[in-house]
């Protein structure tokens, strides 16, 4: 069973630190190394955000990733997601499906928001199987800048 909670500081724990330090977890991240300490920090400045949901995922007690709202635009009504399954152990089995259906249907119905918007990188083919299957759709704009004489334009 899987159960999204507040992350708190007690979940600032070794293991946590480790997914975050191994170069396989964290190849899709902005982080890229972690202490307990910066844990402790981090989880500690988001949940004095008021723009800010981040929880923990659970599994049967075992704390085996995040996810997190952040920014909430309350008065827009958006919000943009991120979602981290840090323990490799729980990665292809439906988990971050799992994750996705509940944190969606927690900003839809709880929290009353109308949008939802990620990032991703075009090379993690994982998480953008994982987004299509819980429907998100693709919005890019591509902009390429052409140099014509001396002069510089944006292409359309």
């Amino acid at each position: 069973m899987i159960q999204l909670r507040k992350l708190t500081l007690k979940n600032a724990t070794k293991e946590y630190c480790n997914w975050l330090n191994d170069k396989e977890v964290n190849r899709y991240l902005e982080t890229r190394k972690a202490t307990i300490n910066s844990l402790k920090k981090f989880i500690n400045d988001k949940n004095k955000k008021k723009d800010c949901l981040l929880f923990g995922i659970f599994h049967k007690e075992k704390h085996i990733g995040n996810v997190k709202l952040e920014p909430i635009n309350y008065k827009e009504k958006t919000a943009e997601l991120g979602i981290l399954i840090g323990n490799k152990g729980y990665w292809n089995k439906g988990y971050g499906t799992k994750v996705m259906n509940l944190i969606i249907n927690h900003a839809f119905n709880n929290l009353k928001l109308d949008k939802i918007t990620l990032g991703v990188k075009a090379n993690n083919k994982n998480a953008i199987k994982l987004y299509e299957r819980v429907k998100f759709k693709t919005n890019t704009l591509r902009m390429e800048l052409v140099r014509t004489s001396h002069k510089q334009r944006s292409a359309k």
